[in-house]
């Protein structure tokens, strides 16, 4: 796989690695999970013709999302346009912006769009996410498609769930393109907070690097695909997790179980400010390893 189909892959709000990765489905357990008040529980299902149902209202605060597709997979996505921004208009953007790399539709998406994370599923598997959503209105995706029967409107309004966000092992996202320092190590299993207190939008890729193989072997060969040569991935692309699209200031939480190892965590996104450069190849990649 050439890291320019990764690329156009990973910042495209449609796909993330070519659904290559199915996000974990581990619950997480132990103390710390007792002491949470239990969210509201939104039971998504996608067909195969990438089409979602769900109910039209749920309650405002945290809800869990519990993800199944009849497709081979689908990568479920939630998201809230501006006032007077309409659904045409975030799919034509997304189509010029995200699939076609023009700057101009892709900074009017990002102004006009703000993305609460969501998880890639295959075909037999339950996808989790949990996201604190204040009341108002949004749209649940399918991302594996861009028209318009892939996107389903929902509103938030009610009384509140009074759920607290999960515990577990958390990444961040920090100023514009960087991930924090730590943790060095997380879990293999369980849920996955991810943070963004960046100014970018993000989204959490991990993959396992192969036997011998480094963080800087994968740097370098960020390097040469920026040069315009083709090697060998130094990472496993079968082997791994991704998560939605989260817009800065925003948290979601992930359930995932993925094998021990040495990892890379890594964001795909374009940056707009950057002519459409992913993140990755402004060196938005660490190691983490999962124990």
């Amino acid at each position: 796989m050439s890291v320019q189909r990764i690329a156009a892959l990973g910042v495209s709000v449609m796909v993330l690695t070519a659904g290559a990765l199915a996000g974990g489905t581990a619950g997480a357990a132990g103390a710390a999970a007792e002491r949470e008040t239990a969210a509201g529980t939104v039971s998504v299902s996608i067909t195969a013709a990438h089409n979602v149902t769900m109910p039209a209202t749920i309650q405002p605060g945290v809800n869990e999302f519990r993800v199944t597709t009849e497709a081979k997979s689908s990568g479920f996505q939630l998201m809230q346009l501006a006032a007077g921004y309409t659904l045409d208009q975030a799919i034509a953007d997304i189509d010029a912006g995200l699939e076609k790399g023009k700057v101009k539709a892709l900074k009017r998406f990002e102004a006009h769009v703000t993305l609460f994370g969501g998880v890639n599923v295959a075909s037999g598997r339950i996808g989790k996410l949990t996201v604190n959503l204040p009341a108002g209105s949004y749209y649940a995706a399918d991302i594996e498609r861009n028209r318009p029967s892939a996107f389903t409107a929902f509103t938030v309004a009610g009384a509140d769930t009074g759920a607290t966000m999960p515990s577990g092992s958390s990444v961040k996202a920090i100023n514009s393109a960087t991930w924090a320092k730590g943790p060095r190590t997380i879990a293999h299993k369980g849920r996955l907070t991810f943070k963004n207190y960046s100014d970018q939008n993000h989204f959490v890729i991990l993959l396992k690097l192969n036997k011998g193989k480094t963080v800087k072997d994968f740097g370098g060969w960020v390097d040469a695909a920026m040069e315009g040569e083709e090697g060998p991935p130094p990472v496993n692309f079968r082997v791994g997790f991704d998560g939605g699209v989260v817009s800065p200031g925003h948290t979601v939480a992930m359930n995932y179980k993925l094998p021990k190892g040495d990892y890379v965590l890594v964001c795909f996104w374009p940056d707009a400010s950057m002519g459409g450069m992913p993140h990755a190849f402004m060196g938005m990649f660490r190691g983490i390893r999962l124990t």
